[in-house]
């Protein structure tokens, strides 16, 4: 059992060691380079562009949707980054996961598809969804140097994004929100 505790103790100091690194390189070659603009500038865009084409009456059920989509990327990323299957520069905060992308702009288009024809099949909008994340937004990612897929494919991504609106979808749906 001592051994354990020596090795946990072991472990996280030079866990430590290496976040203060992590943290150097943040604030010498990330903070306020044009790559953090660039998240800054999602995140700024995805809140005007939220507060001007939201329906007040549905805002809270979207938002809901919203904030699930927000936890839910948010693990996977983090489940992905433990297992070395990408990695994210140029953090907004030297964190793991990547801010813009988890918090703002994935729940803010997927807010926006609940959002815009509703009566639309989910099928066709989660199928949009993942073209988009998988095929546009992730490429785009990697070619500004945001991304780097390292052992992952952008095809992985497109059922798991067809999951994620489908249960945000089923979220959006439930009898909770009627008055």
């Amino acid at each position: 059992m001592d051994n354990v505790q020596s090795l946990m103790e072991k472990n996280s100091e030079l866990f430590r060691q290496a976040y203060n690194e992590k943290i150097q390189i943040w604030l010498d070659h990330v903070f306020l380079t044009w790559r953090w603009w660039i998240g800054a500038a999602v995140i700024v865009l995805c809140l005007l562009i939220w507060f001007r084409l939201r329906k007040q009456e549905s805002a809270d059920r979207l938002f809901y949707a919203g904030s699930f989509t927000a936890i839910l990327t948010t693990f996977l990323n983090l489940t992905g980054l433990t297992f070395g299957l990408w990695e994210y520069r140029y953090e907004l905060l030297p964190a793991e996961a990547y801010i813009p992308w988890d918090f703002f702009l994935l729940p803010t288009v997927i807010m926006l598809l609940l959002l815009f024809k509703p009566h639309i099949n989910p099928w066709f909008k989660a199928i949009f969804l993942g073209v988009l994340v998988s095929f546009v937004g992730l490429p785009m990612l990697s070619w500004l140097g945001l991304y780097e897929p390292i052992n992952w494919n952008y095809i992985y991504s497109f059922p798991i994004m067809m999951v994620i609106y489908f249960l945000a979808h089923f979220i959006s749906r439930r009898n909770i929100f009627s008055k």
